[in-house]
């Protein structure tokens, strides 16, 4: 019965994005992403997590998380926790006020809704790049990500 649990354990970390250690429990690196300048309760906290220069700020994200900002923002400060295998990752960030699940934007592409990406990074022209908002996540450590939003 053993090889069918350890199996299943296998196949859930892979559909799920998350490491998982031989006894069942998760393993992984904990990656904190703490929102600044959050000014309303409306909306939520969407945060995507890249894993591949070829997939940045694309629909092809590592995993993605969202949370309901009315009853967890602090002050102008949202924390949201993930689990992630470790590697090298970046985020992108925003608060979607009318909880339509698209980064509203202006006719050039800049976000109408407030932003933000990994490193609190803040590119003057152009697009982003994933190499400036790249950061390493490492088994049993917990990173901080600090962004304000824009």
């Amino acid at each position: 019965m053993k090889p069918i649990v350890a199996a299943a354990a296998l196949l859930l970390s892979v559909w799920s994005g998350h490491a998982v250690a031989a006894d069942g429990t998760e393993a992984g690196a904990n990656l904190r992403v703490i929102a600044t300048n959050v000014k309303s309760d409306q909306g939520r906290l969407l945060v995507w997590v890249y894993d591949k220069k070829d997939d940045w700020l694309s629909d092809r994200y590592r995993t993605q998380k969202s949370v309901v900002i009315a009853g967890n923002r602090v002050n102008d400060t949202v924390t949201v926790e993930l689990l992630l295998p470790e590697g090298e990752y970046a985020l992108s960030i925003y608060q979607d006020e009318n909880s339509n699940g698209k980064l509203e934007s202006n006719f050039i592409g800049l976000p109408k809704e407030p932003a933000g990406l990994s490193n609190n990074l803040r590119p003057k022209f152009g697009p982003p790049k994933f190499r400036n908002a790249a950061f390493t996540v490492t088994v049993g450590t917990v990173v901080e990500q600090k962004i304000e939003l824009q």
